[in-house]
C-alpha cells in the first residue's frame, strides 16, 4: 500500500511539475521589464470601474478578442487587460490594454487598428478618436477605449479615462 501511495505521489508530483512548465512555456519573455499593465485601469473622477480588470495571456486574447487576435500574436503579444466603467446616469466605458513584446508591434497594431483615420489627440505617443471610441499608443502599450454611445458625457468620460491611463502606464497624457 505505501508503494502505490509513493508511487502515486511522484506521478502526481511529476504531473504537476510537467504543467508548470507547460504553463511557464506559454509566457513570452518580456525585455525590458513591464511598467505594468495593471497601472492603466485608472481611477477616474465621476466614473467606477464595474469590475476588477480582467487579464488575458496566451491564446486567452481569443475570449477578449474573437477574431483578429492572430495579428496581436503575430506582432508579439504579452498581455491584455480589459475592465469596464459607469458613470452615475447609466452610461458605460470599455477599457481595453495591450502589451506587446515592443514598441515595433504596439506601432504595428496601432496602424492597423486605425487606418490612418480618426482625430489626432496628444494622448500617450500617438492617439485618434472616433465618435465614440478612440486608439492611443504609449510605449509599447496599445490603448482602446470604447464608449456605447456618442453623448458628450460618454466622450468626456473617453477622454478623461485615457488621459489618466496614459499617465499611469508613463506616457504624456
Amino acid at each position: 500500500m505505501t508503494s502505490f501511495l509513493r508511487s502515486g505521489s511522484r506521478t502526481a508530483a511529476a504531473g504537476l511539475m510537467l504543467l508548470v512548465v507547460i504553463q511557464c512555456t506559454d509566457q513570452p519573455v518580456v525585455d525590458p521589464p513591464s511598467r505594468g499593465i495593471g497601472a492603466a485601469a485608472a481611477v477616474v473622477s465621476g466614473w467606477q470601474q464595474e469590475y476588477e480588470p480582467e487579464i488575458y495571456v496566451g491564446d486567452a486574447l481569443f475570449e477578449l478578442i474573437n477574431g483578429g487576435a492572430e495579428v496581436y500574436h503575430r506582432f508579439g503579444f504579452v498581455q491584455a487587460l480589459a475592465t469596464q466603467y459607469a458613470d452615475g446616469d447609466g452610461r458605460s466605458i470599455s477599457l481595453e490594454v495591450f502589451e506587446m513584446k515592443d514598441i515595433d508591434g504596439a506601432e504595428r497594431i496601432y496602424a492597423d487598428k486605425t487606418g490612418g483615420s480618426g482625430e489626432p489627440l496628444q494622448i500617450g505617443d500617438e492617439a485618434a478618436g472616433e465618435d465614440y471610441y478612440l486608439n492611443f499608443r504609449s510605449g509599447r502599450f496599445l490603448v482602446t477605449i470604447t464608449g456605447f454611445d456618442s453623448q458628450p458625457e460618454t466622450t468626456a468620460g473617453i477622454l478623461l479615462l485615457a488621459r489618466a491611463a496614459a499617465a499611469g502606464l508613463g506616457g504624456a497624457s
